[in-house]
């Protein structure tokens, strides 16, 4: 999903207002002049577009197209929901996320918002339906599928003239340009690269329609070349991957050579600004993260393909983007929920099914490197011995104990605000899945452009694995102190100004890489309740009693988690209701609990988190040491569980965490 994110609506009025007036349309009937047919294979072409003869040479270009682009047999099957989604849109009948189908009528009106939601709109702009039909004849051969793609596209390039590229919208009336938007435009341009390859060989994909759509493509050109978005987001990078598509998929216009050398110059700019040197898109949301991505890596391949060179950092980052999703991947290769992100996709025995296998054999090959292919393979062998990792620049974690599918994975995110408003005030957050099971995943972000109030509440810091004060939104303003690998475990600190004279320091040790210490310190002279909040997957959780009166523990039958706070007399704890959500639209309820501190900062929290098989936790004290200066940048503390104590320290001075059995040396 992509949000059309508020925080540039002002570049976007500015752009309008210093936008030139004289764009317009190109004429159908002009587009030979637009083309260069000196190129082999099209001879046909060139002698009448020399004799002025645009209906021959249109279809001789077409000819040379359906040459250029095999037509493959036609499959047979095809993914049921794929086909009724096609089958709908030959009646103009459309769905998009959580909604009901909606039909338009005979009469499309592209601008409708039947569902309250402006990214339904903008996913009809983006010809997200036109890869629905391709799908369908591809696989069928129907000519109605090939009817529909040209009939709507036409329709559509009929009522969206370039000249009207800045008219608002007249349900988002604040949108000027809605249409003809840097996001719309490029994801626009791919689909129609990707749907013409297959429609060209319909009998419905006339020389005369082909006028049409070269006409609009080349439109399409124009906007970005002289209005392009000009800053570091991910919507730059997706406007130019259509830019560039374009220019590689019709390399007949006269300026696609042209087109390319400029475009490798604002790529570059835009991702080298918006990804760390350690490989993390800054909006630090997977689904964008992976979007962005999967376009500059397109792009490098298409600019291979036409000889452009390629800037080695732009290189550079590529791989190290590929790098960051081999180490955060989760035991079902998927991601972690930080910010905008969902986690959907097939989870079933196939792993050549699961969302991230693609991607990681497609770097395999790139790089030939054989660990992104072990990753989707799961051949551990071949895969590192230590699968933590640390992205500091990000402030992007990872701590896991083995590879396989009972691994114990743990992912934190304390960042620098993101680029963009994708990221949530929940520095300090994390996920934590064990033997097969999601016991602690974040909240979710749940929507994008209807019900503004579910939206808020998903991004509230209380619905995350963090501290509050007075249960009010921190700031987003992380800083990494300290990652640290020892032979028993891993070690991180970060911190975040999260209020106004209070700063949030958490410190993480993966003891024995069986369980999680994490010292909570809340530094400053804020006054307010202090809160540590934890979120539970969906389930009933049980207090403990008696002298557990400070622990939790999810009520599964296989896998569970003991949440153990250090037992204070006036410690208290309260059960909240939250929300899971994991994909668009979609959510369950669940549990939290919170753990407010008897006093006022500065204070400390110490809590265990252990993950367990079965139904029965472990025994588990902790305490914190005697004289603890909350803020101090040495610390030791001992736990003891499974009937063994453990050392656990950190000095953030000298760079050095300890994490040792107490009868060692």
């Amino acid at each position: 999903m992509i949000e059309l994110a508020s925080t540039l609506l002002v570049l976007l009025a500015l752009q309008v207002e210093t936008s030139p007036s004289d764009l317009r349309s190109t004429r159908p009937a002009d587009i030979l002049d637009k083309l260069d047919l000196d190129g082999p294979g099209l001879e046909v072409a060139r002698s009448a577009a020399k004799k002025q003869d645009t209906p021959a040479a249109l279809g001789a270009l077409r000819d040379h197209y359906r040459q250029r682009f095999p037509r493959v047999a036609a499959k047979g099957e095809l993914d049921p929901k794929r086909r009724a989604a096609a089958d709908r849109m030959v009646n103009h009948v459309y769905q998009w996320g959580p909604y009901e189908p909606f039909d338009y009528g005979p009469n499309m009106n592209w601008e409708a918002d039947p569902r309250g939601d402006i990214e339904w709109v903008a996913a009809l702009y983006r010809f997200y339906w036109a890869t629905d039909l391709a799908e369908a004849y591809e696989a069928t051969r129907d000519e109605k599928y090939a009817r529909a793609f040209v009939e709507l596209t036409t329709d559509w390039i009929q009522k969206h003239p370039l000249e009207n590229y800045s008219k608002r919208h007249p349900v988002y009336k604040r949108w000027r340009g809605f249409a003809w938007l840097d996001i719309q435009t490029g994801i626009r341009a791919n689909s129609l690269c990707h749907a013409v390859q297959v429609f060209v060989h319909s009998e419905s994909f006339t020389p005369e329609f082909l006028g049409i759509l070269l006409a609009s493509l080349h439109d399409h050109q124009v906007k970005t070349e002289r209005l392009p978005m000009n800053a570091i987001h991910n919507k730059a990078i997706f406007e130019q991957r259509g830019f560039i598509n374009i220019a590689v998929t019709f390399p007949e216009f006269r300026d696609s050579q042209r087109w390319l050398e400029m475009a490798i110059g604002r790529t570059r700019e835009t991702l080298v600004g918006q990804v760390t040197k350690d490989g993390v898109q800054r909006e630090w949301t997977w689904g964008y993260h992976l979007a962005v991505l999967r376009d500059a890596a397109d792009i490098v391949q298409w600019m291979e393909s036409r000889k452009v060179p390629i800037p080695a950092d732009y290189r550079e980052r590529v791989r190290a983007m590929y790098d960051y999703v081999f180490f955060m991947a989760t035991p079902e290769l998927a991601g972690p929920m930080f910010g905008d992100a969902g986690r959907y996709g097939t989870h079933g025995q196939d792993r050549s099914q699961w969302p991230l296998y693609s991607p990681l054999m497609a770097a395999s090959e790139r790089f030939r490197d054989p660990k992104y292919a072990a990753l989707a393979r799961l051949d551990v062998a071949n895969l590192p011995k230590v699968g933590s990792h640390a992205f500091p620049e990000a402030g992007m974690y990872v701590m896991r104990n083995e590879w396989g599918p009972e691994q114990i994975y743990f992912a934190m995110h304390c960042s620098p605000r993101g680029i963009s408003a994708h990221d949530q005030p929940d520095n300090g957050t994390f996920e934590l899945r064990a033997f097969g099971r999601w016991l602690m995943p974040d909240t979710g972000y749940f929507t994008y452009g209807h019900d503004p109030a579910s939206r808020a509440w998903h991004r509230r810091t209380a619905v995350h694995q963090t501290l509050t004060l007075d249960e009010a939104d921190s700031k987003i303003d992380g800083r990494h102190l300290l990652w640290k690998q020892v032979p028993e475990g891993d070690v991180l600190t970060v911190e975040n100004a999260s209020y106004e004279n209070l700063i949030h320091r958490r410190t993480a040790w993966f003891v024995n890489r069986s369980f999680f210490v994490l010292l909570d310190e809340a530094i400053g002279d804020a006054e307010g309740s202090l809160d540590m909040h934890f979120q539970l997957a969906p389930s009933e959780i049980r207090r403990g009693t008696g002298p557990h009166t400070s622990q939790v523990t999810t009520c599964f039958d296989d896998a569970n988690v003991l949440i153990h706070c250090e037992p204070r007399a006036s410690l208290s704890i309260r059960e909240e209701d939250g929300w899971h959500a994991w994909d668009y639209g979609k959510r369950e309820p669940r549990k939290a609990v919170a753990f407010r501190h008897s006093d006022q900062a500065p204070a400390a929290f110490l809590t265990v988190l252990y993950p367990y098989r079965g139904t029965t936790p472990p025994e588990v004290t902790a305490n914190m040491p005697v004289g603890h200066a909350v803020g101090a940048d040495r610390v030791e503390l001992s736990v003891r569980t499974d009937g063994r104590t453990w050392r656990l320290g950190r000095d953030l001075q000298s760079k050095q965490a300890w994490c040792r059995p107490a009868d060692s040396p």
